[in-house]
């Protein structure tokens, strides 16, 4: 249990830590906030424990007054990490390539994997959600395990209007161009 809760956990952290990165940093790359980067992430973690908290302290809850319900949680947990691991896998190794790689690579891995793999990240996520529902047969540990999902997914947009209130600096982009004389240059 302790080993299925633990992934758990650690995979929606990080999900949280990418949500934060994207919304402080936006889809536009002529934005550069470097010493944002951390901050960012952990307030997107951050935000991820708040919203799951709930949801983690009433499974607990339920498992201490109903110890049967363990395996339905067991059952639930291990069908949504058979469908976020293999993600989990993939958008890690791109956001390696990106962090390691030249700007080429980093392209590259943003384009194929990163970019899709934002989109998807809902659908990947409620994909979990419906095995864990299925596999659970409790209504209790259905319930969670959806209400999990919602929380997850709500994070990102919690994050985006936040850093857009707080972002000043975005509002140094300008108007969008017609990149006729865009150099590219970060903006500093």
């Amino acid at each position: 249990m302790a080993v299925v809760a633990g992934a758990l956990l650690v995979l929606a952290l990080l999900d949280g830590a990418f949500c934060g990165f994207r919304s402080a940093h936006g889809r536009d790359g002529r934005v550069h906030l470097p010493r944002a980067r951390l901050r960012s992430q952990l307030h997107g973690a951050a935000a991820t424990a708040v919203v799951l908290g709930p949801v983690v302290l009433r499974a607990s809850l339920d498992v201490v007054a109903r110890p049967s319900a363990l395996d339905a949680y067991v059952r639930a947990g291990i069908a949504m990490l058979t469908v976020y691991v293999p993600y989990a896998v993939v958008v890690l190794l791109a956001v390696g390539a990106y962090a390691l790689l030249d700007w080429r690579h980093r392209f590259l891995a943003t384009a194929v994997v990163l970019g899709p793999g934002t989109f998807l990240r809902p659908a990947v996520a409620i994909a979990g959600g419906v095995l864990a529902v299925r596999a659970a047969a409790d209504g209790r540990v259905a319930v969670l395990a959806a209400a999990s999902v919602v929380a997850v997914l709500v994070v990102e947009p919690l994050l985006d209007r936040r850093w857009r209130r707080r972002a000043p600096e975005l509002a140094l982009v300008g108007p969008a161009t017609d990149g006729a004389h865009d150099v590219g240059a970060p903006l500093r």
